[in-house]
């Protein structure tokens, strides 16, 4: 079978803000631990970089050993806050999920609000809950159990060809950052990634599910919290008025986890 080569591994601790770069991932069905563990929230829904592109200013780290979340910004400075395991409980709502979250305090959510300019809460997981996106195309996701906030799937990965093609027709490149994917790799043709059935080593063993169907994210700059049309999405592939669930405009590809384990830089994984 070919083979495809693991270059980077990203998880995101705060939904919408800035990225961590990661030597290996823990793969679970759940969802990637530290990935979009925490969310900003505000009257019942998540807040991300769609309607509030300045989240991307906000840098975090995420501590799990000693359960502190480290919040910087170029303005506001940086806060330490030591992540509570109960807290007031508040209902969200995802598109179609319904769940529980659990707030992180007054503190916190002041300091990130005086941040990002806008009355925010920093939540994170309750209860478990179940993934509710029932179309044919998220088959293998619906009713999945779910908890964190990943956009659709538990891991995302990206394809370093696609972003050449991609930037050979933008009058400004852009980095890989801007599609906040898990797992970037090398080795296929440019959006061959939307083809593969399934991606495996040793360790861990990855379903393809869908290609990722991208949004206005895509043109926010994810240091600055800018958004500057760049012509990302008039460039990108699109998929067939039957196939598409949203936009239509496709970069990189979604991922169930059939079998969970560890997934580090340099891994190489076979592609079918």
């Amino acid at each position: 079978m070919p083979e495809v080569i693991v270059r980077e591994l990203w998880t995101y601790p705060v939904k919408g803000c800035q990225a961590v770069a990661a030597e290996s991932l823990d793969i679970q069905k759940v969802g990637i631990p530290g990935d979009r563990d925490f969310v900003l929230w505000n009257d019942g829904e998540l807040v991300d970089a769609k309607e509030t592109p300045r989240v991307t200013a906000l840098a975090a780290s995420f501590d799990a050993a000693e359960g502190v979340l480290t919040f910087s910004h170029k303005d506001a400075g940086t806060y330490v806050h030591t992540v509570r395991a109960e807290g007031e409980a508040r209902a969200a709502r995802w598109v179609l999920d319904q769940f529980s979250t659990v707030d992180q305090g007054d503190e916190v959510a002041a300091w990130v609000s005086d941040a990002i300019g806008k009355e925010v809460r920093l939540v994170s997981a309750g209860d478990p809950w179940k993934i509710n996106f029932p179309i044919p195309q998220m088959k293998l996701l619906h009713d999945e159990p779910k908890h964190s906030f990943f956009a659709a799937s538990p891991v995302s990965l990206a394809n370093t060809a696609s972003l050449d093609e991609l930037n050979g027709h933008l009058d400004t490149p852009v980095s890989m950052d801007r599609f906040r994917m898990n797992v970037i790799v090398e080795g296929l043709d440019a959006y061959a990634e939307g083809a593969l059935t399934s991606l495996e080593n040793d360790a861990v063993r990855l379903l393809h599910v869908t290609s990722a169907e991208r949004c206005i994210i895509v043109e926010t700059d994810q240091t600055t919290g800018e958004r500057a049309k760049a012509g990302l999405l008039k460039n990108m592939p699109q998929k067939s008025k039957e196939e598409r669930f949203g936009s239509g405009r496709i970069f990189g590809t979604y991922l169930q986890v059939a079998k969970p384990g560890t997934l580090r830089v340099g891994d190489r994984l076979e592609v079918a």
